[in-house]
């Protein structure tokens, strides 16, 4: 359930307009084939990136987008607007 809550708060943040820091690469979960949406300056400059729940069990860098709420999580995936 980690990566459902995770995945809820930052696609409500991001389709809100609201740049939240979050760095969850390298980070474990527990749906493997999630995808998710966040923001931290320490990834893509500071935009909006992609990642994914790994077959590792482990969250993974999948695509960076061109601005800071450039992003957006649903159901099927995630993508940058």
């Amino acid at each position: 359930m980690k990566f459902s809550i995770t995945t809820m708060i930052m696609s409500a943040a991001l389709m809100a307009g609201v740049a939240v820091a979050y760095n969850p690469i390298g980070q474990s979960c527990d749906t493997p084939g999630g995808y998710g949406c966040s923001q931290d300056a320490s990834v893509n400059g500071g935009n909006a990136f992609i990642y994914e729940c790994a077959s590792t069990d482990e969250f993974v860098y999948v695509a960076g987008c061109s601005c800071p709420t450039c992003c957006e999580a649903t159901t099927s995936g995630a993508y940058c607007t």
